[in-house]
């Protein structure tokens, strides 16, 4: 199995660039909001308990997925610098000890854009962060714009590209 995770802050494009990606490649779709969404119905969302549920859930799947030889699976990702470290690493080990590969994308824009796009009816789907001030707060509390520096991974800079030119530039990189 490969999985390629697509990390980046909350209205960089990850969902949008995921979604046609899993189209052009025929990988599953496995986004951040599937486990968000679904613990959101029985925990408050940030308590250790969601948190560590939520890893294991990811965890657990992806294990799974290597061990079925699934093709290839897509996960989304708002990485924050040193706490999702420990996570990145269970992921790591979890695919490649089932005979899985992973490859990381960045996807990133810059500030001005992210602000622009939280406020885009499209990411109402998912209960997504909406809100300009909520997404400032958080950029400026989290480390979540730094790409993961233990292990290799490929910065797309979507600021200025259309979608098609983020995702084709995202399949140069899976195919390799």
């Amino acid at each position: 199995m490969k999985l390629i995770v697509l990390y980046g802050p909350p209205a960089a494009g990850k969902y949008t660039v995921a979604k046609a990606l899993s189209e052009k490649t025929g990988y599953k779709l496995f986004h951040n909001h599937l486990t968000i969404d679904l613990l959101k119905s029985v925990f408050t969302f940030g308590t250790p308990d969601f948190f560590r549920l939520g890893q294991k859930i990811r965890l657990d799947v992806f294990e799974q997925a290597a061990k079925e030889n699934i093709p290839g699976v897509i996960f989304t990702f708002v990485y924050e610098k040193g706490s999702d470290d420990d996570f990145i690493k269970q992921l790591v080990e979890t695919v490649t000890s089932n005979g899985g590969e992973v490859v990381f994308i960045q996807i990133y824009c810059e500030k001005e854009k992210l602000l622009k796009r939280v406020t885009e009816e499209s990411r109402k789907q998912f209960h997504k962060m909406k809100s300009v001030e909520t997404l400032s707060l958080a950029l400026s509390e989290n480390d979540w714009l730094s790409s993961i520096d233990f292990t290799k991974s490929t910065k797309i800079d979507s600021t200025h590209l259309t979608v098609d030119e983020t995702v084709a530039k995202a399949l140069e990189i899976v195919e390799r």
